[in-house]
């Protein structure tokens, strides 16, 4: 992996986020899906019409509102806030600017490489594993309406706040710190643990997601930009869907 040019990155680098504010804006993140999923419950048990629309909303009303609510703020918080860094190529920006078609094309070839690679490492190490299968209950109990919602929002919007966080601030960040290869490999676990919960906490999983990280992390630092990991991990997320909805779609 190249390391960024550093007479690009030292004219924002006195504007880039520091570890702890990347930390901070990653753990808001997250603690604003706990937030906003319990308030949700809480509200849904109580009586009068507000309870009652939240309940007919259903589980996939909940988490499209999780999603919403959890990613606009911090998409604006991290755009305010670090206005210089949204669009710089060399770290410490974050990569939001077009890299051409050449390099889109290689993320969704990089994902289709990827896909396989890391469903098997998975397969093999937790051959019994239902990681996919709260999605599938969701949408099951969902309205085709609802279920296009949810699946824009996790193949379209996830995907871009995570690189936004993980790719763009985060790596920045520690990029400004710690030689490149140790901000790597710390950006590459903390992406790897964050998502362990949404596995069930099979620790499994892991290597599959060390493994992801990396190749959208090689497509930041070699494009200079952070769309074609977001095309990558919008191509995996919506094969990964796909293939959890594959029983649902039988059965319609």
């Amino acid at each position: 992996m190249n390391r960024p040019d550093p007479a690009a990155a030292a004219g924002i680098a006195r504007a880039a986020p520091g570890p702890w504010r990347a930390l901070g804006v990653l753990a808001l993140y997250f603690l604003m899906q706990i937030a906003l999923a319990l308030a949700w419950s809480l509200l849904a048990r109580h009586g009068g019409p507000p309870a009652r629309a939240l309940r007919r909303a259903g589980t996939g009303g909940m988490l499209a509102a999780v999603l919403l609510g959890s990613a606009l703020p911090v998409l604006l918080l991290v755009r305010t806030s670090w206005p210089r860094c949204w669009a710089q190529a060399a770290l410490p920006g974050f990569g939001v600017r077009w890299p051409g078609a050449r390099w889109i094309g290689g993320g969704l070839l990089l994902a289709t490489l990827l896909l396989p690679l890391v469903l098997g490492v998975n397969a093999l190490l937790f051959p019994r594993q239902g990681v996919a299968q709260s999605v599938l209950v969701v949408f099951d109990h969902a309205r085709w309406g609802m279920r296009l919602l949810l699946g824009a929002l996790i193949v379209l919007l996830a995907p871009f706040v995570e690189e936004l966080l993980f790719r763009g601030v985060l790596l920045a960040a520690l990029g400004e710190r710690l030689p490149l290869r140790a901000a790597v490999a710390l950006s590459v676990a903390l992406f790897a643990l964050a998502h362990l919960p949404d596995t069930g906490g099979h620790w499994q999983v892991l290597p599959g997601l060390v493994l992801l990280a990396l190749g959208l992390t090689w497509l930041r630092l070699r494009s200079g930009s952070l769309l074609p990991g977001c095309a990558a991990h919008a191509l995996y997320n919506a094969s990964v869907l796909a293939l959890a909805l594959l029983p649902l779609l039988h059965r319609t």
